[in-house]
């Protein structure tokens, strides 16, 4: 997942310039942060890193609660007042976290479906 999170983080930085914040992978329990935002770096350590280890296991879990016929995630956001968190599921792997600033959820669909691009042809 390294790999692709290494990938995605250039498109991101392309794509959507200062305004992303972080880049990470989570998975088995284990953070790695691929890329933090210069003046973020002491912000995305300690207790947070250890938010996004749980947060992703709780968010499964209420999925399959919902509808079980659903499917797995693929992908959620999460709003928040400094800017928007995306996880992207991979269900065998884990996931790719994306932190931005709020502007870039104007056309969340589309960019979800590039980022997600970006990490099937890394994996090619």
């Amino acid at each position: 997942m390294k790999k692709q999170a290494s990938r995605l983080t250039e498109f991101c930085q392309t794509r959507l310039g200062n305004s992303l914040r972080a880049v990470g992978v989570y998975s088995a329990n284990n953070i790695e942060m691929i890329f933090v935002r210069d003046d973020l770096n002491e912000k995305y350590s300690g207790d947070i890193l250890n938010n996004f280890i749980s947060t992703p296991q709780e968010i499964k879990h209420n999925f399959q609660l919902i509808d079980e016929g659903m499917g797995e995630p693929e992908a959620s956001l999460h709003l928040l007042e400094a800017g928007l968190i995306v996880q992207l599921h991979y269900p065998s792997e884990g996931l790719i976290f994306i932190s931005m600033e709020q502007d870039v959820g104007r056309n969340f669909t589309r960019f979800i479906r590039e980022c997600r691009n970006q990490i099937s042809q890394a994996t090619d």
